[in-house]
Protein backbone atom coordinates (compact mmCIF):
# COMPACT_ATOMS: atom_id res chain seq x y z
CA UNK A 1 0.00 0.00 0.00
CA UNK A 2 1.25 3.43 -0.91
CA UNK A 3 1.81 5.92 1.90
CA UNK A 4 3.19 8.78 -0.20
CA UNK A 5 2.30 12.19 1.21
CA UNK A 6 1.95 13.66 -2.29
CA UNK A 7 1.33 12.01 -5.68
CA UNK A 8 4.68 10.52 -6.69
CA UNK A 9 5.97 9.20 -10.02
CA UNK A 10 8.42 6.29 -9.96
CA UNK A 11 11.97 7.59 -10.32
CA UNK A 12 11.26 10.69 -8.25
CA UNK A 13 11.84 11.10 -4.51
CA UNK A 14 8.82 10.92 -2.24
CA UNK A 15 7.68 7.29 -2.38
CA UNK A 16 6.80 5.88 1.03
CA UNK A 17 5.58 2.39 1.81
CA UNK A 18 5.30 2.96 5.57
CA UNK A 19 4.37 6.66 5.89
CA UNK A 20 7.59 7.41 7.84
CA UNK A 21 10.52 7.00 5.46
CA UNK A 22 10.75 8.16 1.87
CA UNK A 23 12.75 6.81 -1.02
CA UNK A 24 12.81 6.58 -4.80
CA UNK A 25 10.74 3.77 -6.34
CA UNK A 26 12.85 2.78 -9.34
CA UNK A 27 11.01 2.56 -12.68
CA UNK A 28 10.94 -0.88 -14.35
CA UNK A 29 10.01 -0.25 -17.99
CA UNK A 30 8.98 -3.12 -20.27
CA UNK A 31 11.50 -4.12 -22.92
CA UNK A 32 11.02 -2.89 -26.47
CA UNK A 33 10.81 -5.41 -29.31
CA UNK A 34 12.55 -5.14 -32.68
CA UNK A 35 10.88 -2.45 -34.76
CA UNK A 36 9.21 -0.70 -31.80
CA UNK A 37 9.22 3.08 -31.88
CA UNK A 38 8.58 4.56 -28.44
CA UNK A 39 5.73 7.09 -28.49
CA UNK A 40 5.12 7.48 -24.76
CA UNK A 41 6.77 6.17 -21.59
CA UNK A 42 4.77 6.40 -18.37
CA UNK A 43 6.33 4.98 -15.20
CA UNK A 44 4.16 3.89 -12.28
CA UNK A 45 2.82 6.44 -9.85
CA UNK A 46 0.21 7.17 -7.26
CA UNK A 47 -2.48 9.80 -7.22
CA UNK A 48 -6.25 10.21 -7.45
CA UNK A 49 -6.45 7.89 -4.43
CA UNK A 50 -4.87 5.01 -6.38
CA UNK A 51 -1.59 3.20 -5.75
CA UNK A 52 -0.27 2.27 -9.18
CA UNK A 53 3.47 2.16 -8.57
CA UNK A 54 3.77 -1.41 -9.89
CA UNK A 55 2.53 -0.59 -13.43
CA UNK A 56 4.84 0.87 -16.08
CA UNK A 57 3.25 1.67 -19.46
CA UNK A 58 4.80 2.28 -22.84
CA UNK A 59 2.96 3.20 -26.02
CA UNK A 60 4.89 1.94 -29.03
CA UNK A 61 4.40 1.93 -32.77
CA UNK A 62 5.40 -1.07 -34.83
CA UNK A 63 4.53 -1.50 -38.53
CA UNK A 64 1.75 1.09 -38.46
CA UNK A 65 0.05 -0.27 -35.35
CA UNK A 66 0.20 0.98 -31.79
CA UNK A 67 0.64 -1.28 -28.80
CA UNK A 68 0.25 -0.58 -25.12
CA UNK A 69 3.03 -2.49 -23.38
CA UNK A 70 2.69 -2.83 -19.62
CA UNK A 71 5.05 -4.32 -17.09
CA UNK A 72 3.68 -5.22 -13.68
CA UNK A 73 4.29 -7.72 -10.90
CA UNK A 74 3.02 -10.67 -12.97
CA UNK A 75 5.18 -9.90 -16.00
CA UNK A 76 4.83 -7.99 -19.27
CA UNK A 77 1.78 -7.76 -21.52
CA UNK A 78 1.44 -6.31 -25.00
CA UNK A 79 -2.00 -5.07 -26.06
CA UNK A 80 -2.89 -3.89 -29.55
CA UNK A 81 -4.00 -0.30 -29.02
CA UNK A 82 -5.11 0.59 -32.54
CA UNK A 83 -3.64 1.93 -35.73
CA UNK A 84 -1.14 4.75 -35.43
CA UNK A 85 -3.48 7.17 -37.21
CA UNK A 86 -6.35 6.47 -34.79
CA UNK A 87 -4.34 6.87 -31.60
CA UNK A 88 -3.60 10.54 -32.16
CA UNK A 89 -0.75 12.55 -30.79
CA UNK A 90 -0.23 11.59 -27.15
CA UNK A 91 2.82 13.86 -27.02
CA UNK A 92 0.62 16.87 -26.28
CA UNK A 93 -1.44 15.09 -23.62
CA UNK A 94 -0.28 15.79 -20.06
CA UNK A 95 1.64 12.86 -18.59
CA UNK A 96 -0.77 12.29 -15.70
CA UNK A 97 -3.80 12.16 -17.99
CA UNK A 98 -2.00 9.88 -20.42
CA UNK A 99 -0.98 7.51 -17.61
CA UNK A 100 -4.51 7.15 -16.22
CA UNK A 101 -5.96 6.60 -19.72
CA UNK A 102 -3.41 3.80 -20.20
CA UNK A 103 -4.32 2.41 -16.77
CA UNK A 104 -8.06 2.43 -17.59
CA UNK A 105 -7.50 0.84 -21.01
CA UNK A 106 -5.28 -1.88 -19.55
CA UNK A 107 -7.78 -2.78 -16.84
CA UNK A 108 -10.70 -2.78 -19.32
CA UNK A 109 -8.86 -5.26 -21.55
CA UNK A 110 -7.80 -7.36 -18.57
CA UNK A 111 -11.38 -7.55 -17.25
CA UNK A 112 -12.73 -8.42 -20.71
CA UNK A 113 -10.17 -11.25 -21.02
CA UNK A 114 -11.13 -12.66 -17.62
CA UNK A 115 -14.86 -12.46 -18.40
CA UNK A 116 -14.40 -14.17 -21.77
CA UNK A 117 -12.31 -16.95 -20.20
CA UNK A 118 -14.97 -17.54 -17.51
CA UNK A 119 -17.73 -17.71 -20.14
CA UNK A 120 -15.79 -20.23 -22.25
CA UNK A 121 -15.01 -22.35 -19.17
CA UNK A 122 -18.68 -22.33 -18.14
CA UNK A 123 -19.80 -23.27 -21.65
CA UNK A 124 -17.43 -26.25 -21.82
CA UNK A 125 -18.20 -27.29 -18.24
CA UNK A 126 -21.96 -27.41 -19.01
CA UNK A 127 -21.30 -29.30 -22.24
CA UNK A 128 -19.16 -31.86 -20.38
CA UNK A 129 -21.82 -32.32 -17.70
CA UNK A 130 -24.47 -32.80 -20.41
CA UNK A 131 -22.14 -35.09 -22.43
CA UNK A 132 -22.26 -32.82 -25.50
CA UNK A 133 -18.54 -32.94 -26.35
CA UNK A 134 -17.74 -35.11 -29.37
CA UNK A 135 -14.20 -36.14 -30.32
CA UNK A 136 -13.03 -37.75 -33.54
CA UNK A 137 -9.52 -38.84 -34.51
CA UNK A 138 -8.68 -37.53 -37.96
CA UNK A 139 -7.62 -40.38 -40.26
CA UNK A 140 -3.93 -40.42 -41.15
CA UNK A 141 -3.15 -37.48 -38.86
CA UNK A 142 -1.95 -37.03 -35.33
CA UNK A 143 -4.91 -34.76 -34.60
CA UNK A 144 -8.34 -34.92 -33.02
CA UNK A 145 -11.39 -32.88 -33.99
CA UNK A 146 -13.38 -31.72 -30.98
CA UNK A 147 -16.97 -30.60 -31.48
CA UNK A 148 -19.32 -29.00 -29.01
CA UNK A 149 -22.86 -30.17 -29.78
CA UNK A 150 -25.69 -27.67 -29.28
CA UNK A 151 -27.71 -27.86 -26.08
CA UNK A 152 -31.12 -29.45 -26.27
CA UNK A 153 -33.94 -26.97 -25.88
CA UNK A 154 -36.50 -28.17 -23.34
Amino acid sequence: MCCCKEPTINGQPGYSWDGRSTMVYQPTPPELEDGDVLLADEPGRCGRGIDSHCYHFRLVENRGQCFLVVKHGAGTERIRFGWTKTVGDFATTPSADRYWVFQAAYHAVSEARQTAAREVEDRWRRAAAEKRIKTRKLPGQDAVRVTLLPALVA
